[in-house]
């Protein structure tokens, strides 16, 4: 039943196929990862930018967060050699798995949260409770989590020895592949995109592009791709509206994907977005650009027009300040 109500969850999240046996616990413990791309470093080799993890892996019609992928890889390898252990062992090396992972998964939820407390408490879209609950935003620390499903599994075990050594290849695995994995996206990646050069249309049905938005205002941007038929799309947008006013020093652009005018122009009248800053794209060619399928999806450039972050998936309050505070840090 738990695994159940989180294939519900990221189902929701991320607009994937529903599937029953899918086990989740590390899954979305490494799935609020922010995934950032920090500047070029001449001092990384050319092997480094090509083991370049990218935030999303495209399979088919899908558009997985590379972070779940790998998160799903390190729960099935840990899971079989709980099995194993506990097959040559006769011991309950498969339940303490799960307890760690669920002892992970709350402890990289609190972990977030009160990092992040000023922002949960001053978000006043519902109930302070609900939104501490609301693992949609992907908030979770991932380090947090690990030390506290491991700390939690040793304590189990402490006085059985046995179990313990059994328990320490499934957990020492799966920390290693969700450890390689936040390593591999923390690489500068081979080919960054860059602000596209191609003509988009803005409200006043004017063609503009993003590079020369950002040279005119020499101004770290934030670029959202939506639609208005797009759930976490809808949820996100008046956070993302908010933090333009709270960030006047940051430019905010909105770049709808594949929808008419009208139909676009009928939902901005009831959101307060700067018009001047939504632009309309009816060919998906932002979305080719960044190689993304999934929405909403968005894009932090600093200054110099270098890609510092991205997120697939759905902003709160305190992930979007998360990834706001990396964009201004030198």
């Amino acid at each position: 039943m738990p695994c159940l109500i989180f294939c519900l969850v990221l189902s929701r999240v991320h607009q994937l196929p529903l599937h029953p046996g899918l086990p989740l616990l590390p899954l979305l413990l490494w799935a609020g990862q922010a995934s950032a791309s920090p500047p070029p470093s001449s001092g990384l080799s050319e092997l480094g930018r090509w083991l370049h993890l990218p935030p999303s892996l495209n399979l088919g019609p899908l558009a997985l967060p590379s972070g779940v992928v790998l998160a799903m890889l390190a729960w099935l390898l840990a899971s079989w050699l709980a099995a194993r252990s506990q097959k040559r062992s006769g011991l309950a090396v498969e339940s303490l798995l799960w307890q760690a992972a669920f002892a992970g998964l709350l402890g990289a939820r609190l972990a977030y949260v009160l990092q992040w407390w000023s922002e949960y408490a001053a978000d006043g879209t519902g109930p302070l409770v609900l939104r501490l609950v609301d693992i949609r935003d992907g908030g979770f620390n991932l380090w947090a989590g690990l030390v506290a499903g491991t700390a939690w599994a040793l304590w189990l075990s402490k006085t059985q020895a046995g179990l313990r050594r059994a328990i320490a290849l499934p957990i020492g695995l799966a920390m290693g592949i969700l450890a390689l994995g936040q390593a591999l996206q923390a690489l500068p990646a081979a080919h960054a995109p860059g602000l596209p050069e191609f003509k988009l249309v803005n409200a006043s049905a004017q063609p503009i592009s993003l590079s020369e938005l950002q040279q005119s205002k020499g101004q770290p941007m934030v670029i959202n791709l939506w639609a208005s038929w797009c759930p976490p799309c809808r949820r996100e947008m008046p956070v993302l509206a908010q933090a333009q006013k709270e960030h006047p020093g940051i430019r905010f652009i909105w770049i709808n994907q594949g929808e008419q005018a009208g139909t676009v122009l009928r939902y901005l009248g009831q959101q307060p977005l700067p018009p001047d800053q939504v632009l309309f794209d009816p060919e998906h060619q932002a979305s080719a650009h960044w190689r993304q399928r999934g929405l909403p999806s968005t894009y932090f450039y600093d200054a110099q027009g270098q890609l510092r972050g991205t997120r697939m998936g759905e902003l709160s309050r305190a992930s979007l300040a998360e990834h706001l505070q990396a964009l201004q840090t030198p």
